[in-house]
């Protein structure tokens, strides 16, 4: 009978492309929502096709965690954090993240890393980590900023009306421009265009041909992404104290320890603001009865504090690893039969000893 059950699953299994699965990636969290010092997306790419059908989510790529993605048959890591930030002049074996890639690439196993687009995107993990409370009126602290398209520029000339339609024949060959209709009933037309970054010079080019007037080139704002950003803020639907709030955290992060800065001022929450990982810059100023994040400054605790807020850190990892239950099952709904698992091994450094 285990034979059978056994069969049956792998036979239940299915494979895609990389490519297919990166794709259902940046669906849930475009790569656009990341940090511009973060370095997101796949990372490590073995030649094509390869084929996926177990995936290992981890939040650090360490040894520990490679050996067992190896051992496991994995054909797809996605790291939670970069494995490889800065870059690298050589992939030897003098460092354990050269090895990694080495390893990686000996196995072809792709490496996938999110980082703050998660931070970022609605539902990832800063919505998960707040959530360890039953709050309202949840909104990010530092909003997302978006080109609602990839026309990233507007580009206006005056032309005669005589050379508009030979004008807007020549800028219909290049990609990504959206043309305007034409309606003034004046000798001269003012004609603007919506273009890609990468086509402005080639606008221009074409516009100068049909106009000795004035050229002008108009960067397109970003607007406010509704939902998403960094951070999440949100009013308490019941008001606890700090240690009942110690005890929500303890239990939601599945935590024996952490650590708490209590405020001589302020017993009774109303509010909390949260940012996993290293939140001191972020959540700095913010006005919350309760700051949770992972990390902070001595001196950013400090003036947290003694400004009327409570702190509790419960090291960096710790407050983003919980997540990984929950993109699990997100991902198992994307991308059906792919068998998807969290590292058994992957921990925060840090002990309490």
């Amino acid at each position: 009978m285990l034979s059978t059950r056994l069969f049956s699953t792998i036979r239940s299994l299915k494979v895609m492309e990389l490519k297919e699965v990166v794709k259902k990636l940046n669906q849930f969290a475009p790569t656009s929502l990341a940090e511009k010092w973060d370095n997101v997306g796949l990372l490590i790419e073995p030649s094509s096709p390869l084929q996926v059908k177990t995936i290992m989510l981890t939040n650090d790529l360490t040894p520990p965690v490679m050996d067992e993605a190896v051992a496991k048959g994995t054909n797809l890591i996605i790291s939670y954090h970069p494995p490889i930030f800065t870059g690298m002049k050589c992939i030897t074996q003098k460092s354990w993240k050269e090895r990694i890639v080495t390893k990686c690439l000996e196995n072809r196993i792709g490496v996938f890393s999110p980082h703050t687009s998660y931070d970022c995107v609605e539902n990832g993990v800063n919505d998960w980590l707040i959530n360890a409370f039953d709050v309202t009126d949840v909104r990010p602290i530092q909003n997302a900023m978006e080109l609602r398209s990839n026309m990233s520029n507007s580009i206006s000339c005056c032309v005669p009306r005589t050379q508009c339609d030979k004008l807007k024949e020549d800028l219909s060959g290049i990609p990504h421009i959206r043309l305007p209709p034409l309606s003034a009933e004046t000798d001269d037309l003012m004609i603007t265009v919506a273009c890609s970054q990468n086509n402005v010079s080639k606008v221009v080019n074409v516009m100068n041909k049909y106009t000795a007037q004035f050229i002008e080139v108009k960067q397109m704002s970003k607007v406010p992404k509704a939902g998403y950003g960094m951070g999440r803020i949100g009013k308490l639907k019941n008001k606890l104290t700090v240690d009942e709030a110690i005890q929500k955290v303890k239990s939601y992060l599945v935590l024996d320890s952490i650590r708490i800065a209590k405020s001589p001022d302020t017993n009774t929450l109303e509010t909390v603001a949260v940012c996993a990982g290293s939140g001191g810059s972020l959540l700095k100023d913010v006005h919350a009865s309760l700051y949770l994040t992972g990390e902070m400054s001595h001196h950013d605790v400090l003036h947290v504090v003694y400004s009327g807020s409570n702190v509790i850190l419960c090291d960096h990892s710790n407050s983003e690893r919980g997540f990984l239950k929950h993109l699990k099952k997100m991902l198992e709904s994307q991308l059906p039969g792919v068998d998807i698992f969290v590292s058994a091994v992957d921990k925060d450094p840090l002990e309490i000893v």
